[in-house]
């Protein structure tokens, strides 16, 4: 094993999101849709791991393991809990948060939307209605405007292609919709103008405000594709699923352009929309044939006959070089900071994790090396929490939670990882003690 050496100057963290963590949010849609038994074992976001009380206790574990940066998301239905009216203690509670984080030398990126909203906002149709990007919009002014001294950084929107595939293609967030091309396709479009016109806001509102060193961006989930079978028709799935599940995205969240089916149009103006392209990676996924016409007669799934080692609990292939191919790719088109958004493993023994950082900073190392403008690296999670639909059962965290005490202690991965942040290196010191 060798060491990894990493700039000076790169900064290393933890990402959360707060449905996952925070408990207590009962104007949220995943917390009506825990009360329809949609998530796993009939568990709710109302409890979470309490982060929302917990917050001081949680930024000294951050502080413990040397974290330079931290990603965290406001809920927008503590800000906004019916449409209209605003929570002055939601809004409190957010200063507070930030200010702490400010203090522990921990600099905040604030994600505006991830996976998670008001019931409300759900109720007239979230994302396909035609208002929704107005709506998201008084919701991203009040918060920029709240925090305009303390955070110059904001990710608009987390995954929007996961969020809607899970949303109306597979059914596993609410409102629970399958294969529903249709409202995929339009609430795309939704998304996209939310994230051209936030961008556009935040960096004039906090211009009006006098400052000038503001960064937008957004969080995009970003899988490796490989053909498990070469097909003509494998491989026309394969450019589809693709272009559905990324270049549409990335076209339109980056230069601003609408592009089939959702439209063929600049709505804002030739540009440049985002400061850094954040990037979620996790694993690689194998398209394979199937009679789906959806997808065009293929089928996403993990490769087959993986041993165990391969796999994190979620079944998941481990494979640390998709992290380099999906980022000199997407580094390559548009040439702009990035930020490695979240990277993490379910590991509920955490027999793996430790491995797992070491294999991902060392592919982030090369990244650098090849002139690849890579700056930050946020593991995902701080702490164990709500898998979504999953449940409590998938254990992502540095932090171990122990869910009836909600008492916390960091895994021995925790140890190695704020090793790391504290030395921007894994020396050989460090490899004898952990591996």
């Amino acid at each position: 094993m060798k060491e990894v050496k990493l700039p000076k100057d790169f900064l290393l963290g933890s990402a959360t999101a707060a449905t996952q963590i925070e408990g207590g949010d009962m104007n949220s849609n995943w917390y009506y849709w825990s009360l329809k038994g949609r998530i796993a074992n009939n568990e709710s976001s109302i409890v979470a791991t309490d982060h929302y009380n917990k917050v001081l206790e949680d930024i000294d574990l951050m502080k413990e393991m040397n974290h330079d940066i931290y990603r965290m998301s406001i809920e927008w239905s503590r800000i906004e809990p019916k449409e209209g009216i605003l929570s002055k203690e939601g809004i409190r509670h957010y200063q507070r948060e930030v200010k702490l984080l400010l203090d522990a030398g921990i600099k905040p990126l604030i994600t505006l939307h991830h996976f998670s909203h008001p019931q409300w906002f759900e109720d007239m149709g979230q994302w396909t209605n035609k208002n929704s990007v107005k709506y998201f919009l008084r919701f991203v002014k009040v918060v920029v405007k709240a925090l305009g001294p303390y955070v110059n950084e904001y990710c608009t929107i987390n995954e929007p292609n996961v969020f809607l595939n899970d949303t109306f293609m597979d059914g596993k967030y609410p409102p629970g919709k399958n294969s529903d091309v249709l409202s995929y396709f339009k609430a795309s479009r939704n998304l996209i103008l939310a994230h051209l016109r936030s961008y556009k806001m935040i960096h004039r509102i906090r211009k009006e405000m006098g400052y000038t060193d503001t960064a937008v961006g957004f969080a995009m989930h970003l899988t490796h594709f490989e053909l498990g079978v070469d097909t003509p028709l494998t491989r026309l799935s394969k450019n589809f699923i693709d272009y559905s599940f990324h270049t549409l995205f990335l076209k339109g969240m980056v230069d601003g352009h609408l592009s089939f089916p959702i439209g063929n149009c600049y709505p804002l103006g030739r540009g440049r929309f985002c400061d850094f392209i954040g990037i979620n990676y996790y694993s690689r996924h194998f398209i394979y044939p199937s009679y789906n016409p959806v997808l065009l007669f293929g089928q996403v799934r993990v490769k087959g006959n993986l041993p165990s080692e391969c796999l994190t609990d979620l079944g998941w292939e481990i494979y640390p070089e998709g992290l380099y191919k999906v980022t000199k790719k997407v580094y390559d088109k548009y040439h702009l900071p990035i930020y490695i958004t979240e990277n993490g493993i379910a590991d509920a023994d955490d027999r793996k994790r430790t491995r797992f950082i070491y294999d991902h900073i060392a592919q982030v190392k090369m990244l650098i090396d090849d002139g690849i403008d890579v700056r930050r690296y946020y593991h995902w999670s701080l702490l164990d929490n709500l898998e979504w639909n999953e449940g409590y059962s998938p254990r992502f965290g540095l932090v171990k939670v122990n869910y009836d005490t909600l008492d916390r202690t960091i895994r021995n991965s925790g140890r190695f990882y704020g090793d790391l942040c504290k030395n921007k290196e894994v020396n050989k010191e460090m490899i004898e003690r952990y591996f």
